[in-house]
């Protein structure tokens, strides 16, 4: 499954791997957006993730 984070507001999107992965997240995220930002969407991601279910 390929995850992708847009966030339209921030000029930002990428592909990311499963949402709980933190260090994958941050590490895509870094390039695209700035540290806190990075920090405070990778926590929102993890801490949804296992109430999120594709089908």
């Amino acid at each position: 499954m390929v995850n992708f984070a847009c966030m339209p507001d921030f000029g930002a999107g990428c592909h990311l791997s499963i949402l709980n992965d933190k260090f994958y997240s941050i590490d895509k995220l870094s390039d695209v957006m700035g540290k806190i930002d990075v920090i405070t969407v990778t926590c929102a991601l993890y801490s949804i993730a296992d109430k999120i279910h594709f089908k």
